[in-house]
């Protein structure tokens, strides 16, 4: 690494500040990479805290980058810091660059080595790199087959399924909290999977039941029963296979928000994932 700088935070989104940001640049085609980069204790944690951002538009990140650049420069001048030659070199190198990618990545405090890096969503490259131990399972969710889900897992799919429902269905107005939301069951899936639980028992038993153990799950006839309730609702038809595309899109961002987050926000992610991976 060439050159650092730090005490400046620079804010993402909703106001989420990554731990690092780096930037490089090929020196031949001139192509920049932007990595946010998260740090965490665990592994699980880290690869959560990094797929927050995969939903944002890479290009609002790119201009946000620039202001901050903009505001750091302007206090090396004040100061006299003698990194300011670099600053304003980057900043030229990016205004100049044809391309520049922007990704997430997550890591552990005590290492160095990255446990995950993912383009975000609007990127033209989608899989994931291969980054720390290869011989490590991947820890993207698949919602497909029968599975046994752990707790964690098992609240993340509620959350994201109780998300989407409202985005699809055009609920998707409240101005209050996840907390709040969540305690509001008019109008929601719950409400609607109630009132037909016969036609709809695996949603049924994925919304009722308890997950201190974590939970059995037919993950194709839940996408299935949840395509069927979203047509019946008057949406456009989608098959079980890109409901279940969506559903494994979206929790692993789901599950990276906080009770106290602004539900037009994770409303706007949702949005996103589902215009991404709809047909």
């Amino acid at each position: 690494m060439d050159h650092v700088y730090s005490g400046t935070p620079m804010k993402v989104g909703p106001g989420w500040i990554p731990d690092f940001v780096e930037v490089t640049f090929d020196r031949d085609s001139g192509i920049g990479r932007l990595t946010l980069i998260e740090l965490e204790a665990t592994e699980i944690s880290a690869r959560a805290s990094c797929r927050k951002y995969l939903p944002e538009a890479s290009s609002h990140i790119v201009r946000g980058f620039l202001g901050y650049l903009d505001t750091v420069i302007s206090a090396c001048h004040a100061t006299a810091d003698p990194r300011l030659e670099m600053l304003e070199r980057l900043k030229g190198l990016m205004t100049a660059s044809p391309t520049i990618t922007v990704h997430t990545a997550g890591a552990l405090r005590t290492s160095a080595d990255l446990v995950e890096d993912l383009p975000l969503i609007d990127q033209p490259e989608r899989p994931t790199l291969p980054v720390a131990d290869s011989t490590k399972p991947s820890l993207s969710f698949s919602f497909q087959g029968e599975r046994r889900l752990t707790r964690a897992a098992s609240d993340g799919v509620r959350r994201a399924i109780r998300i989407l429902h409202a985005v699809i269905v055009g609920r998707d107005h409240s101005g209050g909290t996840m907390k709040s939301w969540r305690n509001n069951r008019q109008n929601t899936l719950d409400g609607a999977v109630a009132k037909e639980h016969g036609r709809y028992p695996h949603l049924h038993k994925l919304l009722t039941s308890k997950t201190t153990f974590g939970l059995y799950v037919n993950c194709d006839k839940l996408a299935a029963e949840l395509a069927r309730l979203w047509h019946v609702a008057g949406t456009d038809p989608r098959t079980a296979e890109d409901t279940a595309t969506i559903i494994s899109t979206f929790v692993p961002v789901a599950i990276t928000f906080a009770k106290h987050e602004q539900m037009q926000k994770v409303f706007e992610q949702a949005r996103e994932v589902v215009r991404r991976t709809a047909i």
